[in-house]
């Protein structure tokens, strides 16, 4: 396991990977993808922001929202990014749980793939200049779909109910063998077509909110202060978050709203090692013992990312007493994180909450 993270991490950029002829035709395919006429599309960037090498995953998921991860080289670290774009000029927002401090690269993205500008933030900016660089990279095709239905047929002011879904699909330059490998892990079954999966996502949706009208309270349904809880929402998004040869990590972030205060949603992640053709578990990379002696690390990044100083409890934030690693990480050459789902170990109001940490801290653990 040791060799397969330090394959992703080290490798030279000239060194040849799974099948040499193979990424010559995925990097040429990439090369004539024309990203501004292209309406959804997934590219790797790399390139430098204040001189320090950096790997962005970007993809178009939907009309004009770009969503995806960034990392510095040096910590791997991925960093979610998400924001829109005309015209190629794209304006991409950090995650940070600073409002008052926004985090973003604003700058122009041509149709070769070069995105260059300024990333501002923390008082500051920085020159960044990004080339896609698809070398030892899967590449995916984006898909997507969006449905909706009266919940009430025939009526004008019916509650809707919206159904929208995308996914990223292996292009067809893949070898057979992986591409089918990694579809199955998209769809959960053995679905060989994009449209297919996204129009089965939509309609189980459609069917489930239809079937509900049947028991609907009439007087709430005539009642336009609580129609507006029937005004139901579904959203499936798939994203890449690494992806560097054999290792490629994917991100299924599901939205739902049926009703209520708010909706619910969570991101899971699939960490695949490709040339094995395995989904990887924690257990599969560490040692036994490694979720006890996680403990206090994730309870460091947890302290370290929200800001909460050493003398005191993190149980006033947390749902849960302590914060053990569970089996929805990421996989990254230079470290691991651990994510939770809303709920899982804090309240809604922290969000989905991600956790990393380096190698550096855990060479020991880490299985040879």
């Amino acid at each position: 396991m040791l060799a397969l993270i330090c394959w992703a991490a080290c490798k030279p950029k000239g060194s040849n990977s799974h099948d040499n002829n193979n990424s010559q035709e995925q990097d040429s395919a990439i090369a004539t993808l024309d990203l501004i006429n292209t309406p959804y599309f997934y590219t790797r960037l790399k390139g430098t922001m204040d001189n320090k090498p950096i790997t962005m995953q970007l993809l178009k998921t939907t009309p004009s929202v770009y969503r995806g991860y960034y990392c510095y080289d040096t910590s791997g670290q991925p960093i979610t990014i998400w924001g829109n774009g005309d015209a190629g000029i794209v304006k991409l927002y950090e995650e940070s749980i600073d409002p008052q401090n926004e985090r973003f690269f604003s700058g122009s993205l041509d149709s070769t793939g070069h995105f260059n500008g300024h990333w501002h933030g923390n008082g500051t900016s920085y020159k960044f200049d990004l080339h896609t660089d698809m070398k030892d990279a899967l590449p995916f095709a984006v898909f997507y779909a969006t449905d909706s239905v009266n919940l009430i047929p025939g009526n004008p002011k019916s509650p809707l109910g919206m159904s929208t879904a995308g996914t990223i699909w292996p292009k067809p330059v893949v070898t057979a063998d992986i591409a089918a490998f990694v579809e199955q892990q998209i769809t959960g079954s053995t679905i060989q077509d994009p449209q297919q999966y996204l129009r089965k996502t939509i309609d189980s949706f459609m069917v489930n909110y239809k079937s509900i009208a049947s028991s609907a309270d009439s007087s709430e349904l005539n009642d336009s202060s609580s129609m507006a809880s029937w005004n139901w929402t579904n959203e499936t998004e798939m994203r890449v978050v690494y992806n560097q040869w054999p290792l490629l990590v994917v991100e299924k972030v599901k939205y739902d709203y049926t009703g209520g205060a708010h909706g619910n949603w969570g991101a899971t992640y699939i960490t695949m090692d490709l040339s094995k053709k395995k989904v990887l578990k924690p257990s599969d990379v560490f040692k036994p013992g490694f979720k006890e002696a996680f403990v206090p690390l994730l309870e460091k990044a947890f302290r370290a990312k929200y800001r909460i100083d050493n003398d005191e409890s993190i149980r006033e934030s947390l749902l849960t007493p302590a914060i053990t690693p569970n089996d929805n990480f990421i996989l990254t050459g230079k470290g691991v994180a651990f994510s939770y789902v809303p709920y899982e170990i804090g309240p809604y109001a922290l969000g989905q909450i991600t956790l990393y940490i380096p190698f550096s801290e855990i060479k020991s653990w880490v299985k040879q």
